[in-house]
């Protein structure tokens, strides 16, 4: 039984770790994984899982990447995509080995673009047929709140003291 005391003295760090080594032991073919962005603290990066002889490899699209074709949709050993990232979900999904390769093969010509081809497009796509992005939903419509209200704070429209 863990008490208290010992739980709060426990290195968070260490924690963490061990609950991403865990989830990457249990990653197969087709799963979703999610992580927090290097860069960005409230944007999340996505891509998808490959196993196979070599290793566990992940695909994914993103800005400062560029494969041979000049595209920004990339293949690369997890080791090198988890560097530095926090793990924030995985999910399963049915895809094989031939459809990742496939979609791939597909998208890799496309540069990545934040509003129309970023990486939840491409996991999404992947899983559903849609390109859609949750997180450019969310922060467009952020952003259009608040210049409204900034819009509407300037030309003297809202009361405020």
């Amino acid at each position: 039984m863990i008490t208290k005391t010992k739980f709060n003295t426990a290195p968070l760090n260490k924690i963490k770790v061990e609950n991403t080594d865990y989830i990457v032991s249990k990653l197969e073919t087709g799963d979703l994984i999610k992580s927090k962005s290097h860069k960005y603290a409230l944007i999340y990066h996505y891509g998808i899982v490959e196993k196979n002889l070599d290793g566990l490899f992940i695909i994914h699209n993103h800005p400062d990447k560029i494969n041979s074709n000049g595209g920004n949709t990339v293949k690369e050993p997890l080791e090198k995509w988890i560097k530095g990232r926090d793990v924030v979900s995985v999910e399963k999904t049915d895809l094989k080995t031939d459809d990742i390769d496939k979609l791939y093969q597909e998208l890799k010509k496309y540069k990545y673009d934040f509003i129309n081809f970023n990486c939840e497009h491409f996991v999404n796509f992947a899983k559903n047929k849609n390109y859609v992005s949750p997180q450019v939903l969310k922060w467009t419509t952020i952003g259009l709140i608040g210049l409204g209200v900034y819009f509407l704070l300037k030309n003297k429209r809202i009361w405020y003291h």
